[in-house]
């Protein structure tokens, strides 16, 4: 069975070719700690929150879903970090482009932006999160 966030690092690596590395993570700890590429987008799922289930006698749930995009780009000759700010501005595009709207099967709602912000920026690496969410509905039978 393929996950959604294997589902997610497909669709990123199948629609762009700037990222090095599309990999799966289990935190921003993870990451940070892990190896990192210049020019690499890091998946995992960040929340999940279900809807209350109103009928009786079957359990039917909205089940909302929020990814993070850990985008890490790497430039060393701005100690500013603005050219690694704008290399970073083109791969969210990117990102953007893949998942924005886009429904990777039948059982999950289309994806939107929910929001990114800046994590850290420390030896030349700038490091950026970006949040989509999506929903899917589960019943039982």
């Amino acid at each position: 069975m393929t996950t959604l966030r294997k589902l997610i690092e497909q669709r990123i690596a199948a629609q762009t070719t700037l990222f090095k590395e599309v990999a799966g993570a289990a935190s921003i700890n993870n990451i940070m700690t892990g190896r990192l590429s210049d020019a690499g987008c890091y998946v995992f799922q960040e929340a999940r929150k279900a809807s209350e289930s109103k009928l009786v006698g079957l359990t039917r749930q909205r089940v909302s879903l929020s990814f993070a995009f850990i985008i890490a780009v790497r430039n060393v000759k701005d100690a500013r970090g603005g050219d690694a700010a704008d290399a970073c501005a083109l791969l969210q595009a990117a990102v953007q482009a893949a998942l924005l709207g886009w429904e990777p099967d039948s059982a999950t709602e289309p994806f939107e932006y929910a929001g990114g912000n800046l994590i850290s920026f420390t030896n030349g690496f700038f490091i950026w999160k970006d949040s989509y969410r999506t929903a899917q509905l589960i019943q039982s039978t």
